[in-house]
């Protein structure tokens, strides 16, 4: 993701730029209103986070329902998301819906499903920025 940021391909925004004293709140639901795509990284955290399924998820499913915003889940860990009945519906990355740690660090298969998670969405950024 580094190198689609260098590119310029993508800017990613995380609440880790929220700057003290700034409204957190305020900060996330713009970040939420001005992103063209969201990158949900899926896990038994992610579902259990109130709000983030209370806050977050509506917010950007209720984008990608009026604007078209493509919603993408990767699923980092196991995790019980094909039990959610918004992103059972959604094509999950990597393809087949197998958590990224599942993927063997030791022969570099978990290297090569990160490369073609970054190639999916820089795909999917370049097309945005080329009004597609």
């Amino acid at each position: 993701m580094n190198m689609l940021r260098g590119l310029k391909v993508i800017k990613v925004w995380q609440d880790l730029e929220i700057e003290e004293g700034e409204d957190w709140y305020r900060a996330i639901q713009s970040a939420m209103k001005t992103c063209q795509m969201a990158i949900l990284l899926v896990s038994q955290n992610f579902l259990n986070s109130e709000f983030i399924q209370r806050e977050e998820v509506p917010a950007l499913l209720k984008k990608r329902k009026r604007e078209g915003m493509r919603v993408i889940p990767i699923i980092v860990r196991p995790c019980l998301w094909k039990d959610d009945p918004v992103l059972s519906k959604i094509q999950a990355l990597p393809r087949g819906g197998r958590p990224v740690i599942k993927f063997p660090k030791a022969n570099g298969s978990r290297d090569q499903v990160w490369v073609e998670i970054a190639q999916s969405i820089g795909r999917r950024a370049r097309a945005l920025q080329q009004g597609g």
